[in-house]
């Protein structure tokens, strides 16, 4: 289930596109409220992965941390 709303499949459409909690979210990082799943092939790997780190889905790696995960 969706960590923010509870009430979805936690897939990319449902969080990139139609969680209603992620709205202001992705509105303030995606430039739109809600999204076609057409509308993020459009939208930049780097604009994306900001997404998923400001919503705090994607932690950001530091170097070591990287090493420390490839060992």
């Amino acid at each position: 289930m969706c960590r923010k709303c509870g009430t979805e499949e936690e897939i990319s459409v449902h969080i990139l596109c139609e969680c209603e909690d992620l709205a202001s979210l992705r509105h303030a990082y995606l430039g739109s409220f809600f999204l076609d799943p057409e509308d993020i092939r459009e939208l930049g790997m780097g604009t994306i992965r900001n997404f998923g780190k400001g919503i705090g889905f994607l932690q950001p790696t530091t170097e070591y941390g990287a090493q420390r995960a490839c060992h």
